[in-house]
Parts: structure tokens; sequence; C-alpha cells
């Protein structure tokens, strides 16, 4: 393969998989008052209590029943009692949104209220994907765990669904004492879920930026990565594909901390800065690349590129969540020297454990890496 085809097969991989920065989220939060809804909100996205998602600030000339949240150019969630109440505020943003809403969350507290099933039908009719959310389940902690399974049975009677997120997300209220201690359940799988959802449509990392702790969400970036070179390893080519790969979990790191969407030009012109360091590996790679498959060579070559991109990627996520950018260039440079080392563990791990099926244990995994640096 010379440098054209390289260069054709890379461009052709890029494009097919790149994130679009440019594309929009819209989540309707939908619930009574005094539900909880904005706390939650705040749960899902990690704020601290000192640092609730109101003091982003609402959208002005909305009513007191619609809070609208323009977290950015690409995200907007908009809290209210129902989506009529958005209609009638008949704002340009308001009739935007409720044109193309994503994702619903449906929230409720309480036994099951009949009145609710119009409001969760409209939002139904409206969005692509509704999750309902029991929120507030610290109410039943004194009774029986019957009684709350009553309740949450009632609901998916009254709604006609089949699965409720049973939530607590207290300590939000500007009242509480400042020592009084947070209170949240079942924020993880709600948020893992939701995640899941966007990911469908290539919009989770536009949400993951605006999460407090991003240490999760990276993770993942990562974990995929490695799944996918260890796959790409195996295809004749190999070396546009996974450089591809590296790229792209570049650019979507650079993202997730920054916000600022990293040319592709900008982020092959950090490959030398690993490449001084692993040349070795680099030459074994390429020349793997244009030979036919052979099983024990693509074997190894799987090996290389998982451990040659688990430190790549791990030393742009060290040097972003430190505070610094991509182009200070040595501390990259031996951030990556640092994790190559630690990486050396990976030629141990069987290639059967990267696997897409299998990204919560390959999160685990990078995670216990990545804690090994200094």
């Amino acid at each position: 393969m010379n440098e054209n085809e390289f260069n054709k097969k890379f461009d052709e991989s890029y494009e097919e998989k790149k994130p679009d920065f440019e594309n929009h989220i819209n989540i309707a939060v939908i619930g009574k008052v005094s539900s909880g809804k904005s706390s939650l909100i705040n749960a899902i996205l990690g704020r601290e209590r000192s640092d609730p998602l109101a003091e982003v600030g609402a959208i002005s000339g909305v009513t007191t029943k619609v809070t609208a949240y323009r977290l950015d150019k690409q995200v907007l969630i908009v809290d209210s009692p129902g989506l009529n109440d958005v209609r009638q505020e008949n704002s340009i943003e308001t009739k935007n949104f409720i044109n193309s809403i994503d994702l619903g969350l449906f929230v409720v507290t309480e036994s099951a209220d009949d009145s609710q099933k119009a409001n969760f039908d409209d939002l139904k009719k409206s969005c692509q994907e509704v999750f309902v959310v029991l929120n507030k389940i610290d109410m039943w902690d004194e009774f029986d765990q019957s009684e709350y399974d009553s309740v949450l049975n009632q609901w998916k009677s009254v709604l006609g669904v089949s699965k409720i997120y049973g939530t607590c997300s207290k300590g939000y209220n500007p009242k509480f004492r400042p020592d009084a201690p947070m209170d949240l359940r079942g924020i993880n799988e709600l948020k893992r879920d939701i995640f899941s959802f966007l990911d469908k449509d290539g919009k989770s990392l536009l949400l993951a930026r605006h999460l407090k702790n991003k240490e999760t969400y990276a993770l993942r970036i990562i974990a995929l990565a490695l799944a996918s070179v260890a796959v790409e390893a195996f295809i004749p080519g190999s070396a546009a594909y996974i450089t591809s790969t590296q790229i792209l979990a570049i650019t979507s790191l650079n993202y997730l901390y920054t916000g600022e969407v990293l040319s592709k030009s900008n982020a092959l012109s950090l490959l030398p800065t690993f490449a001084g360091e692993s040349i070795g590996m680099t030459v074994f790679l390429w020349t793997k690349s244009v030979l036919p498959p052979t099983g024990i060579i693509d074997a190894a070559a799987a090996v290389v590129a998982v451990t040659i991109t688990f430190a790549m990627l791990s030393a742009v996520k060290w040097v972003l969540l430190k505070g610094y950018n991509l182009d200070q260039k040595d501390m990259l440079g031996e951030a990556f020297k640092e994790f190559k080392t630690i990486g050396i563990d990976l030629k141990n791990i069987s290639l059967s454990d990267f696997d897409f099926n299998n990204i919560d244990a390959i999160i685990e995994l990078v995670s216990k890496l990545i804690d090994k640096k200094a």
C-alpha cells in the first residue's frame, strides 16, 4: 500500500465515522411542578450543589412554567409540566424545540395518577424516545419494599410501559444546609441508557461534554477505540483504519474536555509526537498492513495496535484532564512514554477480551491501567 492508497483509505474511514459537531440535541423533561425535574437534570449532568444547572441561566422571555436551558448552540433542555405549556410559550426557541425533540424524560412521583397519561402520550408522539422516571424514591424508604414495587407497577399500568427508572436526586435545594448529605440513587443507570440512546444518532458526545465529571465517558471513548483497532489489525490495509480510529478518538477526547473541534489536519499533526517514541511498532503495523492476512502476524499486530492506541489516548486524556492543551507536545510525548510502559500489561491479555460486547470490562481495565500513572 503506497502513500496515496493509505490516504484514500484513511480519508474514507475518517469521513464515515467522524462525529457531527454541528448536530443538535433537544431534551424535554416533563412532569408536574415539584416532581424534582431540575434536581434530576443536575444529577444526570453531575452538577455540584454549589453549581446547579439553574445558574447557567434560563432563556429570557419564558414563563415560570417553562424553563429552557441552552447549554450551548447544540444542546437545549426544556423543563416543563407538559408540552402544551411549551407550545403556549410560542417563542421561536420553543417552536423549533417542539418540532425536533430527541429524547423525553417523563418524571413522576408518589402514587400513580391517571391524569398524567395524556401528558405522557403527547410526549411519546413528539419525540423519538421517552424514559419514564419515578423520582423521589426516598419517600418509600420507611416502607416495606412491596409498597414501592406496588407503586412502580401501578405507574407501569397507567402509562402502559414496561420499564421505569427509580431515582432520587435529593440535595440540590439551595435551602439545604451545606453539610447536608446528597442522596443520589438510580442516576447512573438512567444516565447510561440516555447516552446509549443518543449514541445511535452519534449525538452522545454533544451532551457528554457538559458532564461535570467526564471520566467515565472518556474511558468509554478509549475502550471503544481499543475494541476497534483490535479488529482493524486483521483487515488488509489496517494501518489506515487504525490511524483513523486513533485520530477520531483524539478528536472526541479533545471536544469532550475543551468543547473545541480539532481539525483532521491538527489531529494528524500530533502523530509524530507518538511515532518518535514507538517507531519500531509503527513500522511493524505499516509493514503488516500491506501483507495478506496470515493469522499469527495479524494477532501480533492487534496487540501492538491496542498497546499503542492505549498509550496514545491515555496520554491525550491525561494532558486534557490536567487542563493543558494538545499543543504542548513535550508533555504529551512524556505522558505517552509512561503510558506505553504501563500498557505492556496489555500484551498478556487475550484479544477476545477486546470485544464490543465487553466494553464495560475494557473500561474497567483501562481505568486500572491509567491509575498506575504516578
